[in-house]
């Protein structure tokens, strides 16, 4: 710890308790970890502590409600400067982190809230929370092992955009061009899926039974006429998608 400046009020460790709103057990804890040390003693070896302390104890629980961890603290009041930026940007890092699974999280609440209300028996609100589930858990094992393509949003917002030409222009499902683009599609489909039959049952439920009003593009009518151009391939192309 650096070196403390002098100060002539003291607390014993019930009042600093008291002045802080921690517990006697958690400035206990808070020593054993070396974020807090006494300034000094009484002759019968109980602690005394400063303002120093007080205003220490203030700061770890500032950054505790930032939601640093306690070896983290350490090493922001003890290092220098540096330490302290990195271990902000560190943990700046891991909050945006958490605020992208929670964004997908109230998605996927959006998305069962929306077919709940459309009077869907359990089992089938059931079904699609599993589905859904299953499609973030594989996107997420994806983008740890760095196979998420950085541009996958647009290259869908491309393909669905030419598709949309074809079903805008009255062509049939099963016209050549909207075929060639339900193999580009599930050839994406599959890519993404990893070749896991449930992952490929779990994006097919979800396309047909709750698709998304706006997704790079895609919409509910575009994701029926994809179904119907797939539909329109051979069994063996499009099985289970």
């Amino acid at each position: 710890m650096k070196k403390r400046a002098t100060s002539q009020r003291r607390w014993r460790i019930g009042e600093l308790a008291d002045a802080t709103g921690l517990t006697v057990r958690t400035l206990h804890h808070y020593e054993h970890l070396r974020l807090l040390a006494p300034a000094a003693r009484t002759e019968g070896r109980q602690r005394l502590y400063d303002e120093n302390d007080v205003r220490r104890l203030y700061l770890i629980r500032a950054l505790r409600d930032l939601g640093l961890s306690l070896a983290d603290i350490g090493r922001m009041l003890d290092d220098d400067r540096a330490a302290l930026a990195n271990t902000l940007r560190a943990h700046r890092a891991r909050v945006d982190a958490e605020i992208e699974r929670l964004e997908r999280l109230r998605t996927l609440l959006d998305h069962a809230c929306a077919h709940a209300d459309r009077d869907a028996e359990p089992d089938d609100v059931l079904a699609t929370i599993e589905a859904m589930s299953r499609v973030v858990r594989r996107g997420e094992a994806r983008q740890k092992k760095g196979k998420a393509p950085a541009d996958a949003e647009a290259r869908w917002r491309e393909l669905g955009d030419a598709l949309r030409a074809c079903m805008e222009a009255g062509e049939a499902p099963s016209a050549p061009r909207p075929r060639a683009l339900a193999r580009e599609a599930l050839a994406r489909i599959v890519e993404f899926a990893g070749g896991d039959r449930a992952t490929l049952e779990a994006l097919a439920h979800l396309r047909r039974h709750t698709p998304p009003k706006n997704l790079a593009g895609w919409n509910p009518a575009l994701m029926h006429y994809l179904d119907q151009a797939l539909a329109s391939l051979p069994k063996t192309e499009h099985e289970p998608c």
